[in-house]
């Protein structure tokens, strides 16, 4: 007994799906708004505890994404942490960030 073919997928509609259908995906995180901002816009304010390192304030989230996006992008792969990365290539990081 041999099994019949199959038929071809039905064509895919973009309207027939509705938004809560489609598989959410992440998008690129670069944070432009921060990055991009106009040059007379005010920065945004984070007070950081300088005892334990920790910021405060309702930016906080924002902060720390941007750090850890300028950290993967300036940082190469192959530093277990942070302790082994160069004091030098520390304080290029830390240029680039009081730019923006």
């Amino acid at each position: 007994m041999t099994t019949p073919p199959r038929s071809p997928p039905p064509p895919i509609d973009a309207t027939s799906y509705s938004p809560s259908t489609l598989k959410r995906t992440r998008k690129a995180t670069r944070l432009r708004s921060l990055a991009t901002r106009p040059v007379g816009a005010e920065r945004p304010l984070v007070h950081v505890d300088p005892a334990t390192g920790k910021a405060d304030g309702p930016h906080r989230k924002k902060l720390r994404t941007y750090l850890g996006i300028v950290a993967c992008d300036k940082v190469d792969v192959t530093y277990e942490n942070w302790k082994q990365v160069t004091t030098a290539q520390k304080d290029l990081i830390w240029e680039d960030i009081q730019v923006f």
